[in-house]
């Protein structure tokens, strides 16, 4: 077999392994029943959840009910450690999407909904229900408090805030998660807390009051920043035993000890998965090249120039410097322009704005230094004597059937495993109807940014990489990706570094939580990088790498940002 074959072959072992994982994870190695559910709110709006229901969960034998409300620019899944082990622990968890986020439509009143109907269900205690709330999910959490007419016995907040309104007896049963170098919620002010405990100088890990009269409280900090508190080991686990206090006071027979938790195998799983679905990419795109229809595609030559290693860490230094240097200050531009959804005005200024930075900075760099062999028209073209459109049409359709391939994989995994390919960040997640809509506005501004990028990474800065077709396109990747990735994980090293180190952010309030983006955004980046490398090895141009990569960013940031 051609090595194209084994690859592929070998990829979708990775995938399917990945995706069994994490299924059996999620399912509680089997004891837990995992479906997706849909209801509506009170605005009518359409709430689209993860239900985990214990399999001995019964009218007969109703169990209590826990919802987890994830955070804003979130979805369901960035909860689902907490799901994973307090479900198998005997409780019904209800995992929502939010108004305007993931599958949820845009609206209000998701916490309330998600509560009333979780107790309507002839499978739970409805007078023992539990909510959890990250960041805006503890907002959200606080107003389900006074939207349903339903008693909660315990209310769990991550990262998020106490409202003024609570005092020593209400809300019932309060937890209260804070990472100690949380971006927006640094610094923790304890003080502030008092009227809500009912007591002064509140010591953290020490429970206040009694979980029977529903006034128990409790603070608790790890060493962790606002978006890792949805899998800190320490914060689920005193969740779990939060919750179990709370609502059964008592263990009983489906207990198992809080410290005994599997969820970091659900995210193992998702690695697997996430990785083995992008590896796919590359073999299929080698076999559908020699296919008849995309012949003429096909064109391993490539062009003399290579830049030294000097030049290449010059270069490579630029072009780091403008995305990494665009980033706040474009961003803080589209804060002031209409958004079709969440912060999408300022991901578009920043993508699209340091594009064209970066496109005029290697025009009169070219201009400049005139590298031999390499000039501006030629980096823009198909191949010489090739005419453009007859193979841009090509190119599109190649990469549209690499788009179709991924996303069917995606719905496969949806609505077989209850699933998304993902690695706790964002991954590929199925678009609803709404959200379709705006994948080709984000695909023209992430191929245009993947174009130029093509040019700086396999243009400007393309090294020599002798040796086999395989041993070239390593090497070439890992250089492409290095470049590409090493400022914003400097930034991440800085902000995680030093709070892991001193429990101080080095970037607060909203910049702070800015820097997230590099979170979500760099191992894709990564992905991007190794893409370009791959198709300009395959094609000898940009186009396809740019197309396919304008795609699947157009894909993701349609799935995960929120309308609101």
């Amino acid at each position: 077999m051609k090595l194209r074959y084994v690859v592929l072959v070998v990829s979708m072992v990775i995938m399917l392994s990945g995706v069994g994982l994490a299924g059996t994870i999620q399912s509680g190695f089997g004891s837990v029943i995992v479906t997706e559910a849909d209801f509506q709110s009170s605005d009518g709006s359409m709430i689209h959840s993860t239900l985990q229901k214990p399999v001995e969960a019964t009218s007969s034998n109703p169990m209590p009910g826990v919802v987890v409300i994830h955070g804003i620019l979130q979805s369901k899944e960035w909860l689902m450690a907490f799901g994973i082990e307090i479900a198998r622990r005997g409780f019904v968890v209800l995992t929502i999407d939010a108004n305007g986020h993931g599958n949820s439509d845009p609206g209000s009143g998701s916490g309330a909904a998600a509560i009333d109907y979780l107790a309507n269900r002839d499978f739970v205690d409805e007078s023992q229900l539990a909510l959890i709330g990250h960041s805006m999910g503890g907002d959200i959490s606080w107003s389900a408090l006074d939207d349903s007419e339903q008693t909660i016995n315990a209310i769990v907040l991550v990262g998020s805030r106490v409202r003024a309104i609570a005092n020593s007896t209400y809300p019932n049963n309060m937890l209260v998660a804070v990472g100690e170098f949380d971006e927006l919620i640094y610094p923790l002010n304890i003080t502030a807390l008092e009227p809500s405990f009912g007591v002064t100088d509140i010591e953290v890990g020490v429970t206040y009051g009694d979980f029977s009269s529903g006034t128990a409280r409790r603070l608790i900090v790890s060493r962790t920043n606002h978006l890792f508190s949805t899998v800190d080991p320490l914060f689920v686990s005193e969740t779990v035993e939060w919750v179990k206090d709370s609502l059964k006071g008592t263990e009983d027979s489906y207990w198992i000890p809080s410290e005994s938790q599997i969820y970091q195998l659900w995210l193992v799983g998702g690695f697997l998965s996430v990785l083995g679905i992008v590896l796919t990419i590359f073999p299929l795109i080698a076999i559908l090249i020699d296919l008849k229809p995309f012949s003429g595609l096909k064109n391993e030559r490539e062009m003399e120039y290579t830049a030294t290693t000097k030049l290449y860490l010059g270069y490579g230094s630029v072009y780091a410097i403008i995305g990494a240097g665009c980033f706040l200050p474009l961003l803080a531009v589209g804060m002031f322009l209409p958004s079709p959804q969440y912060r999408a005005t300022s991901i578009i200024s920043w993508i699209l704005g340091s594009a064209l930075i970066a496109a005029l900075v290697l025009y009169i760099i070219l201009r400049t230094r005139k590298p031999s062999g390499l000039e501006w028209k030629r980096l823009w073209t198909m191949g010489e004597g090739v005419k453009f459109v007859p193979k841009f049409v090509k190119t599109l359709v190649l990469a549209l059937v690499v788009f179709v391939w991924l996303y069917a994989w995606t719905l496969v995994v949806d609505i077989g495993f209850v699933l998304e390919f993902r690695a706790f960040l964002p991954g590929l997640n199925d678009l609803t109807a709404l959200r379709a809509i705006y994948v080709p506005l984000y695909f023209v501004v992430f191929m245009i940014y993947s174009l130029v990028e093509g040019m700086w990474l396999m243009g400007i800065m393309k090294t020599d990489a002798p040796g086999s077709p395989v041993r070239s396109i390593t090497k070439s990747s890992i250089l492409a990706g290095f470049i590409k990735c090493i400022p914003y994980l400097l930034l991440i090293a800085m902000q995680m570094g030093v709070g892991l180190l001193t429990g101080f952010p080095v970037a607060q309030g909203l910049i702070g939580f800015s820097f997230l983006f590099f979170f979500a955004f760099t191992p894709w980046f990564a992905v991007g990088a190794v893409i370009i490398v791959f198709c300009y090895k395959m094609t000898g141009n940009y186009y396809l790498a740019a197309i396919l990569n304008g795609l699947i960013f157009g894909w993701m940031l349609a799935t995960i940002l929120p309308f609101t």
